[in-house]
């Protein structure tokens, strides 16, 4: 009798609920409520028709996850359709590569302690539970990763978490130097297995390193075990990170001579090529006083273009010159060229 009492008795104490979710309308909310609770944030960014965030439902309801996540956490889910959450995401310094990403605060500061993509297949209450222990461990936060490296740690698994942290959260440095110390700890054999592929999908940041060389040098053999689209996205979403982040300038000549190559073997034609490359090529050759070389970067861009420029896009010539360099000769041509279009 006591034992089907207290069968009956536990769901209503909450012992069998899974993840309990705010009804905040928003991250700030949300936010309010952990303060006032004296928990972590929980927040679960997802689309309401993004096939992997659903099959996570199910692992949301198990009362192991929910045993961990209400105990430490306020839980919240936003959706990142809502152009009001991706302000918030922005102003969060949040980088959303794919959904769902689970992201934790301290809610104070609101300071992310961990992070992580998920992907299919891993919608499992270990690997749920798994990354929601580590948020709520002070030694497995992303405070530590940085001394847990320099000192040199070879745990996959941090240095993975590191990756991915870091790359939700735009820091590229951080980033490469994670990626490069488990690439280090891969043989070529594992280049091209599944765990590998979903990790350059979530966790690769940038185009200078031996798994993303070795990946370019095989996109044949990927097309034909993975699905092409895929593939592709890898490939356009590196090249995009390397053209776009607060490093792009660092390339080098030699750095920017290997993504065309690479971009090369894509199947991107040199007009392509040249329209994504142009202006972190011609901002280096500016900075490095190689004004006539800049010039020159800029005159294949517009050889490259399919038609003549219009007015927009002159000015656009002209500001930019105007913004990079004091060198007359360049100045001299910007103005004959872009900055008079349209008043003669």
């Amino acid at each position: 009798m006591k034992k089907i009492l207290l069968f009956l008795i536990l769901p209503f104490l909450g012992f069998s609920q899974g993840i309990q979710f705010s009804l905040a309308s928003s991250l700030q909310e949300a936010r309010a409520e952990a303060i006032k609770q004296k928990k972590l944030l929980f927040m679960e960014i997802y689309a309401p028709d993004c096939h992997i965030c659903n099959s996570f439902k199910g692992v949301f309801t198990q009362p192991a996850v929910g045993a961990v996540y209400n105990k430490n956490f306020v839980n919240f889910q936003l959706d990142i359709r809502n152009p009001a959450n991706q302000m918030a995401l922005k102003q969060a310094g949040i980088i959303v590569n794919a959904t769902p990403t689970f992201v934790f605060f301290e809610p104070k500061t609101m300071k992310i302690v961990q992070a992580r993509i998920f992907g299919e297949k891993e919608n499992s209450v270990g690997m749920v539970n798994g990354i929601g222990t580590k948020a709520a461990n002070p030694a497995e936060q992303a405070a530590q990763f940085p001394k847990r490296l320099a000192a040199g740690e070879k745990n996959p698994g941090m240095l993975l978490n590191y990756a991915e942290f870091a790359r939700i959260t735009g820091d590229t440095l951080a980033n490469i130097k994670a990626m490069n110390a488990y690439i280090a700890l891969i043989k070529p054999a594992q280049y091209s297995s599944q765990s590998t592929f979903n990790l350059m999908q979530v966790a690769l940041m940038s185009h200078n390193n031996r798994l993303f060389d070795y990946f370019i040098r095989n996109l044949n053999y990927y097309n034909s075990i993975f699905d092409p689209s895929v593939v592709r996205m890898i490939y356009e979403n590196i090249f995009q990170i390397t053209l776009t982040s607060s490093r792009a300038t660092q390339l080098g000549d030699a750095g920017i001579s290997k993504l065309k190559v690479q971009m090369a073997k894509t199947g991107l034609d040199r007009s392509s090529i040249v329209r994504r490359t142009w202006m972190v090529e011609s901002d280096m050759l500016f900075k490095q006083r190689k004004a006539s070389q800049a010039m020159k970067v800029i005159d294949e861009l517009i050889n490259s273009m399919p038609g003549a420029l219009g007015p927009k896009e002159n000015q656009f010539l002209c500001d930019y010159v105007k913004g990079k360099t004091k060198d007359a000769a360049a100045l001299k041509k910007a103005k004959s060229n872009w900055c008079l279009y349209g008043t003669k």
